[in-house]
């Protein structure tokens, strides 16, 4: 008797304990492409076509309409197996997919704007709060995402590198819907990024055991000027009721510059250059859910003045206009900054980043004359006796699988990269050579073909001859 009231104990608690799991989890949204994973409920369509939307438990999510998503150029925004693997914050099928907005080449398309929100959770009780957890992953475009969750208020934003992202997600605590009982998600890219991607989202009541890392930053102090030559010691707590705290990142602005997986969490960042920073503390907890925390700093050159003593008769050594710190060089008309040269020698000219090239043009430019030094090899060689022609059988049979030129970028390929001016014409001209080479080969065969039609043709003149005067003795004969 004892042992069956164990049993019938125990069978109930796992019950309860199964119950209480079910109830914590309220719908679970994924986003492009089949979902295959139990529990999730999958929205397979291009938002920026039209509303796509899905109902779970009377929880309903939906796309908000085509113009809140900034389109895509391919064109779409279900993004399908773009998502690095094996996802584990979330199931790898759910991780694999995703919605999306694009930027633009000016990143400025899919920037946060509190009247655009790109989704919408209705049906949620206007008295009550919950618990939204998301994340997005995209293999190709590195970059962070940032998440806006708004209610009866805007609760706040979060961002995420979503480049090659497998093991983290945000998460938004305490999120009130707003008087109809909705709740608006934001999908946004950030100023330095291509895209913005979102997988899945998860929605839990308020009161459910879903850990969030806590973290704050406690060194340096926000808005503290320092001058150039000398280090900053970050520091930052970290800690999360019921889990662990698995490393704390650092950053300044958007450039990672140090990490510490055990507390006290703290680094030393050395002689940065003068300018402004944003120092980002971001802790990650056991299961990959994020938290940041973030302090203003400055550091002041040594040297913070102009030189524009250029003059007749003067060295460029010596007499110039420019600057002697760390600082970039800018050029301005009717006060709008036109073009910058940065520490490194770099120019911009219409934008700041320079992406590590020696000029960088955010926008049109003409050329009277343009030439290009490659270091590639001349395709000369295709001229050659020992240069071996492809086959045209083996060329179609190429064109139909990967659907360009071999030696030719593809469409993907040039969307990513660009366009290397040098090696595109090289590539270019091996082309064109080749297909002269099919031409002459083409004509001489065309050539011997008119040669031995001609013959044949003299030969059959020649016997129409015999056979007439054949016929002519014949008759005489008659």
């Amino acid at each position: 008797m004892i042992n069956m009231q164990k049993s019938l104990w125990v069978f109930l608690l796992l019950t309860l304990s199964a119950f209480n799991e079910a109830m914590a989890q309220l719908a679970q949204f994924s986003f492009g492409g089949p979902s295959t994973v139990s529990g999730w409920h999958n929205l397979s369509g291009d938002p920026h076509s039209g509303a796509q939307t899905a109902t779970v438990s009377g929880i309903t999510i939906s796309s908000i309409g085509a113009s809140n998503w900034a389109p895509n150029s391919v064109p779409s925004n279900e993004y399908n197996f773009g998502g690095a693997s094996p996802g584990a914050y979330f199931p790898d099928a759910i991780m694999q997919n995703s919605w999306l907005q694009y930027n633009g080449s000016s990143y400025n398309l899919a920037l946060y704007n509190a009247a655009l929100p790109q989704l919408k959770l209705s049906g949620l009780n206007k008295d009550s709060t919950y618990i939204l957890r998301m994340t997005g992953s995209d293999k190709y475009y590195t970059g962070n995402t940032q998440y806006t969750v708004a209610g009866a208020s805007v609760v706040g934003s979060q961002q995420l590198n979503t480049y090659n992202n497998t093991t983290q997600g945000v998460t938004f605590t305490h999120v009130q819907p707003d008087s109809n009982g909705a709740i608006w998600i934001y999908v946004n890219a950030t100023s330095t990024a291509s895209f913005s991607f979102i997988s899945g989202v998860q929605i839990f009541p308020g009161s459910a055991n879903v850990g969030v890392p806590v973290i704050a930053v406690t060194a340096p102090t926000n808005g503290i000027v320092q001058s150039e030559g000398g280090n900053f010691i970050i520091s930052a707590t970290a800690s999360e009721t019921g889990s662990t705290i698995a490393k704390v990142e650092f950053y300044a602005d958007t450039v990672k510059i140090g990490e510490d997986d055990t507390s006290p969490y703290t680094m030393t960042w050395t002689d940065p250059d003068p300018g402004s920073y944003q120092i980002t503390a971001k802790a990650t907890d056991a299961i990959g859910t994020i938290a940041t925390a973030s302090v203003n700093v400055g550091v002041q050159s040594l040297n913070y003045f102009w030189s524009t003593t250029g003059n007749i008769a003067t060295s460029g050594d010596s007499s110039f206009v420019g600057t002697v710190d760390s600082n970039r060089l800018s050029f301005r008309t009717n006060n709008v900054e036109r073009m910058t040269i940065l520490k490194d020698g770099t120019i911009g000219i219409g934008t700041k980043n320079t992406y590590g090239y020696l000029l960088a043009v955010n926008g049109t430019a003409i050329f009277t004359k343009a030439k290009v030094k490659t270091a590639g090899t001349w395709p000369d060689y295709v001229f050659k006796k020992t240069y071996v022609l492809p086959g045209l059988d083996d060329l179609e049979k190429y064109l139909i699988e990967h659907h360009h030129l071999p030696g030719i970028s593809s469409a993907p390929e040039v969307e990513r990269d660009g366009i290397d001016i040098g090696d595109q014409q090289a590539a270019q001209l091996k082309k064109i050579e080749e297909l002269t080479l099919y031409l002459i080969r083409e004509n001489k065969t065309l050539t011997q073909q008119n040669r031995q039609l001609t013959e044949q043709s003299a030969h059959l003149e020649t016997l129409q001859k015999e056979v007439d005067e054949l016929k002519a003795m014949i008759r005489t004969k008659k």
